[in-house]
């Protein structure tokens, strides 16, 4: 009833200001808390399709899970994280934005045709082999693309398939792995060869396919040699000098022209008769052989008769054909092939343990020097005949500055990291609720009943003294028989004089104060 007739003692102006007062503060107090109790968000899902995203927030909805969206992340409380998870998980959310064979379980034969099937199955065949596919190392994004051609029934011949990938990768895919990408397409895919199967990175090219060099650009495998005799070299030096105490530098220089070279040999030696050939011929031939005289021209006698000869001669020729041992050497070469290697060995010099100071420490560290050059060119394989060069240097490493190693933060600290926003939002309330009790409330409630009922009753008679006063014939309380009421009336008709009155109250209190 105190707190009541306190109330009722102020002024509307006061009355509203107290009541905005007290609201204002419950409202700030009603902030603070829900900050200072809000359970964490933690990170749900991120980077979701968005009709997946959707069908998370549609569960999250039903569920009745708080949530929060930042950008393509959904947020939840930290405390039912993993519980919400395991429950939308046994929904099969998020659902893969890739579909497979899923695809054909809502075909219904009696409402499909049969183009509207095989349009459906190839696209479930396509969804499966992107599956697999991403799951290559290296391989961020994937697509694939099967040119299955439909037999129509008048045909003849099968049209052969065809297929085509397009992945995007970290880094460019070795030719293995473009190898098997083909197989794995080709193998999924009835009557299609691999070699016709084509598999594109946008940012490295096509890495295989038809009509594609099946040899390795020229700077690829100068690349993948250099850094794999490098590795070889360091692995085998560290064994020795320990982590950080060498360092290798590989060049390899490669050829970049196809060249063809066709050489053929015979050997003389190696004659075999392949076959012979005999001819033998006999020639005849009559005729006057003998001399010109005078009977020889008579037409009769001993002259002519005289005069007749025969000759014959004989010829043979052999003709022999040889076979000969022929070596016939075809050689052809691809671009890639390694022309040259040069290596670069930088070896610590303290962490041989030599003695600088030594009489003979020149021959130590020639004699380790050749030591490690005959272990790198062997390990290396590489070969004189062909300009491979080798450069083996010891030299004392320059020390690297210390790093001043960041401790890790205490239990301390990870409390206040954590909670400090909370604990500012708690303090500030308790200021605020420090505030409302001792600047607002204590006043009201700290002033005692009798006290508040003895104060009107001798503003009353002061009033009413200072009315009789002015007004000599006036009855002070012919109005009212309450005191009270006839000083809130008295006041409100009089307020310059109830104000005067005041003011000499507080200055006659403030002359007593003073001379105490």
């Amino acid at each position: 009833m105190g707190f009541i007739a306190n109330l009722r003692a102020l002024g509307l102006q006061r009355q509203i200001m107290l009541g905005v007062a007290v609201l204002g503060v419950l409202a700030a107090m009603t902030f603070l808390v829900r900050g200072t109790f809000q359970q964490p968000k933690s990170l749900l899902y991120a980077g979701l399709d968005p009709v997946r995203a959707g069908e998370v927030i549609t569960e999250l909805d039903s569920l009745g899970v708080n949530y929060e969206i930042r950008g393509e992340a959904i947020f939840i409380d930290s405390n039912v994280r993993d519980k919400t998870r395991f429950a939308l998980a046994r929904d099969g959310l998020p659902r893969q934005s890739i579909q497979g064979y899923e695809l054909l379980d809502d075909v219904n034969g009696f409402s499909v045709t049969s183009e509207m099937y095989n349009a459906a199955y190839w696209r479930a065949k396509e969804g499966e082999l992107t599956r697999t596919i991403l799951n290559t190392p290296g391989v961020e994004s994937a697509r694939v693309h099967i040119g299955a051609n439909l037999r129509s029934g008048f045909s003849r011949s099968q049209p052969a398939p065809t297929a085509s990938v397009t992945l995007s990768s970290v880094r460019r895919l070795s030719k293995g792995q473009a190898e098997a990408i083909q197989y794995l397409v080709a193998l999924a895919v009835a009557g299609l060869n691999p070699e016709d199967v084509a598999v594109i990175d946008p940012r490295h090219g096509i890495l295989a396919g038809p009509n594609v060099d099946t040899v390795e650009a020229p700077s690829i495998v100068a690349e993948d040699e250099a850094a794999s005799l490098e590795q070889k070299i360091k692995r085998l030096l560290f064994a020795r000098l320990g982590e950080g105490n060498a360092e290798v530098s590989v060049s390899v220089d490669v050829s970049r022209e196809r060249t063809v070279v066709s050489d053929v040999r015979f050997d003389p030696e190696s004659r075999v008769v392949r076959s012979r050939t005999t001819n033998d011929s006999n020639e005849t031939n009559q005729g006057g052989a003998g001399g010109l005289t005078v009977a020889s021209n008579l037409p009769q006698g001993d002259g002519a008769a005289g005069g007749a000869g025969e000759s014959s001669s004989r010829s043979s020729t052999e003709t022999i054909a040889y076979e000969l041992n022929e070596t016939r050497t075809q050689t052809e070469r691809m671009p890639g092939q390694i022309e040259r290697v040069s290596i670069a060995v930088l070896l610590n010099q303290e962490a041989l343990g030599i003695d600088l100071t030594a009489a003979n420490a020149a021959e130590q560290i020639e004699q380790v020097r050749q030591n490690f050059e005959a272990l790198v060119q062997n390990a290396a394989g590489l070969e004189a005949e062909r300009g491979d060069t080798l450069t083996v240097e010891l030299m004392p490493f320059q020390a690297l500055p210390e790093v001043e190693m960041t401790p890790a933060p205490g239990l301390v600290e990870r409390l206040i990291e954590q909670h400090m926003w909370s604990a500012v939002q708690a303090a500030f309330l308790g200021l605020i609720v420090l505030a409302l009790g001792f600047g607002v409330m204590r006043p009201v409630f700290s002033r005692p009943p009798a006290a508040a009922s003895a104060a009107p009753d001798s503003v009353a008679g002061a009033v009413a003294a200072g009315a009789a006063a002015d007004n000599p014939d006036t009855d002070l309380f012919e109005s009212s028989s309450d005191p009270i009421d006839y000083l809130k009336d008295f006041t409100r008709d009089h307020e310059e004089q109830t104000a005067a009155l005041l003011q000499d109250w507080l200055r006659e209190d403030r002359k007593v104060a003073a001379n105490e």
